[in-house]
Parts: structure tokens; sequence; C-alpha cells
């Protein structure tokens, strides 16, 4: 792990990870404790990976309030870790701590923020949103309600993050209020994050073969 990686894109990418404790609880009927911790770490090497694999992302930050698990679990990869402060708990927290705290790459650079949880996702599905002519892009959850990928201008701090319930229509309500143009974006490897039974149920064979070999317990 390095605290340097390579400047290549405009593009920033943060992605935020929980401790490798309390993730994955849906998993619970499945999973015990310990195959939940591996499943989390399994599923945030695969997204970290992508991106940094993505020509146009130039930086790839991790946002976590456990830089412990979290520099194990992607230990050897060119990633940025930054610490949540204890006093700012909760994902839109992170986020924002991050924009914060992260130089703007200057004009017309980008924040893209990734879910950890995303098994499908890959290199095609990064372009299909960088390349999109937007300033704000939403990469929609199978429900088409959540938001699992959310590209916007770095240099734009007014704009709210807005995850959780409804956060789709949250975001898309937050950019129009801002004047920005927003699109939406509904892949099969960006849809399908992996908190239960029927989301796993959801992905294509070859990902549940990969992630299923790692991590024994899920479902067939």
């Amino acid at each position: 792990m390095t605290s340097s990686p390579g400047q290549g894109g405009g593009t920033t990418a943060v992605v935020p990870l929980r401790d490798g404790v309390s993730g994955k609880s849906r998993l619970a009927a499945v999973l015990d404790a310990g195959a939940r911790r591996r499943l989390v770490r399994v599923l945030a090497r695969h997204v970290v990976s992508t991106l940094l694999a993505a020509d146009e992302i130039g930086r790839v930050v991790v946002v976590t309030a456990d830089p412990v698990f979290t520099g194990e679990t992607l230990a050897g990869l060119a990633v940025e870790v930054l610490e949540q402060p204890a006093d700012r708990p909760g994902l839109n927290a992170a986020l924002e701590h991050a924009r914060e705290t992260l130089a703007v790459g200057g004009e017309g650079s980008r924040l893209l923020v990734a879910h950890a949880d995303l098994p499908a996702l890959t290199q095609a599905d990064v372009a299909a949103l960088l390349t999109e002519e937007a300033p704000v892009v939403v990469a929609t959850d199978r429900y088409r309600s959540g938001t699992n990928l959310l590209l916007l201008p770095f240099a734009d701090l007014g704009f709210r993050f807005r995850f959780g319930v409804g956060s789709l229509a949250a975001h898309l309500a937050e950019a129009e209020a801002r004047g920005l143009t927003a699109r939406v974006v509904d892949r099969p490897g960006t849809a399908v994050d992996l908190d239960t039974a029927d989301d796993w149920s959801q992905l294509p064979d070859e990902v549940r073969a990969a992630v299923g070999a790692q991590v024994p317990g899920l479902p067939n």
C-alpha cells in the first residue's frame, strides 16, 4: 500500500469502507461473523482493484473508521487510506470528510464515490460512468431507488451527499437544486450490491463462482 499513487486521470475515486465487525449483518443467516468479515474483504479488494485498473482514475482513496482492518484488507494495493473522525459518524459524514480533506485536482476534476460491495463491477462499468456527458452521474441499484456509484464535480463542495433510503431521487433533486444536469446509469455491474441472500441470487453465475470460491458458506 502506498500513500502517493501515480496520477492518471482527472477523477479521484473515494470508497467508504466500514469495519470488519458490523458489515453484512443481513447475511448472518448464511454466514458466521468470520465469513462475513472475509466477504467484506473480498468485495472491497475487487472494487478497489477495478478502480485502480481504470485509466480514467488517477487516485483511489478509502475512507474508513477502522484503518487497521482496511490496511489489512487492501494490503499491496496502491490506495490511500483516510481515517474517518470518531465525531463524524455515518456514510455521508465520511464522504464529506474525504472531500474536505483531499486536495482538489484542478478545474474539471471529478469525484467518484463507489460502494465497496459491488461484486460484478467491471472496468467497462467505470468507463461508462465517466464518459457520460453530464456533471452528475448516478449509478442506481437494481431497485432504481438507491445509489451505488456517484460522480460529481470535485470542486462543488455545496453538493450534499444523500446516501440512504431513496438516495437516487435525493441525489437527482440535489443536482437539480444546484443547477447541474444529471444522468442515471443502470448497468448489471453497478446495479447489484451484496447485502442479502436475494442480492446474491441476482449475480451472474461467474461472479457467484468467483466470490463463493473465496467465501465458503454462501448458497450455491
